[in-house]
């Protein structure tokens, strides 16, 4: 009975270098995923600061427009399209 508990306890050296692969794999997989959510956020930070952007140049073109300026004075100090310029004092 010895020799056969022995015998489960032994295995190749495929078998070995296949649980090598699989614990190699399994720890990719995290640092994978660790990294990817890292990148995510920063991703995500700078398109929040991308929003903020637009969003107060929008609110600078609208203030602009109440203010009297000409659609062309707007354009040339925000960036935006004369079609842009229309669509935010359209919704106003």
């Amino acid at each position: 009975m010895a020799q056969a508990e022995k015998t489960k306890e032994i295995i190749t050296f495929g078998e070995l270098l296949e649980r090598w692969k699989k614990e190699g794999r399994e720890e990719g997989r995290k640092v994978g995923r660790k990294e990817g959510i890292e990148e995510g956020k920063k991703e995500g930070i700078e398109e929040g600061k991308r929003e903020g952007q637009f969003l107060e140049r929008r609110k600078m073109a609208q203030k602009m427009a109440n203010a009297g300026l000409d659609i062309e004075t707007i354009i040339s100090l925000t960036g935006f399209s004369e079609d842009e310029i229309k669509q935010i004092l359209k919704e106003g």
